[in-house]
């Protein structure tokens, strides 16, 4: 299974402060069931303007190794904050794929949808990348039910949602807002952890309930032509 949502680098952003740390997050995930991940750094974001490419370069190694030990498969890349602050054309050039992918995780801020929301994603297509929206249900401004979004889903993007969320762990508004996604767009969601540790933030893939499992993609391969549990 592919978690391609999570922040296990060391001291980078949010994530885990320190090593112990980080490799308790990691041993989470391979006990459940994760066998390759994607670690996201925040990238373009008003909030961690301390992250940047020296400080990920020191703790890449470390994430190698410890993942090594583990067994699992680990790739770089990063949850690009689309805050409107930038032009859609610079958004799409500044972005960072999912490791060797075309697929670009693109995170919205919670209480508001930025103008040009939709013309910095279809900038990634036009690219010939695939946008996915981190944790969709999270967004206050954008509307789950019909407009542009049903546009981006038919051109291709996806969203992903946050095992948590579905699993009602954060309570019960992130929940229903993941399910009703879940269940209006099946063909183009899929779940990942958003982990960043291994306690109010951990992987929450063991809480979901089984239907959804299903919704988990297999591999950052698989993720490229991902159309819900059907196209596998």
């Amino acid at each position: 299974m592919l978690d391609l949502h999570c922040h296990p680098l060391v001291a980078v952003d949010d994530g885990p402060p320190t090593p112990d740390a980080a490799l308790r997050l990691l041993t989470v995930q391979r006990d459940q069931g994760v066998r390759e991940l994607v670690a996201t750094p925040h990238r373009l974001s008003p909030r961690f303007l301390g992250v940047d490419d020296a400080r990920i370069a020191t703790a890449w190694p470390i994430l190698q190794q410890q993942a090594a030990d583990l067994g699992l498969t680990v790739h770089l890349g990063g949850e690009n904050h689309l805050s409107g602050q930038i032009p859609p054309d610079v958004f799409a050039e500044r972005a960072v794929p999912l490791g060797p992918s075309r697929a670009v995780l693109v995170e919205l801020p919670d209480d508001h949808l930025p103008l040009r929301t939709w013309e910095a994603c279809f900038a990634l297509q036009r690219r010939g990348l695939r946008p996915v929206i981190a944790h969709p249900e999270r967004c206050k401004g954008l509307d789950l039910g019909h407009g542009p979004l049903v546009d981006f889903l038919a051109s291709g993007g996806l969203l992903q949602l946050t095992a948590g969320h579905l699993a009602g762990v954060h309570g019960w508004r992130m929940r229903w807002r993941s399910r009703r996604l879940l269940g209006r767009y099946p063909t183009s969601c899929v779940i990942a952890s958003d982990g960043h540790d291994d306690r109010a933030r951990r992987p929450a893939f063991d809480r979901l309930p089984t239907a959804y499992r299903a919704w988990c993609c297999p591999s950052l391969a698989a993720l490229a032509t991902w159309a819900g549990p059907r196209s596998v």
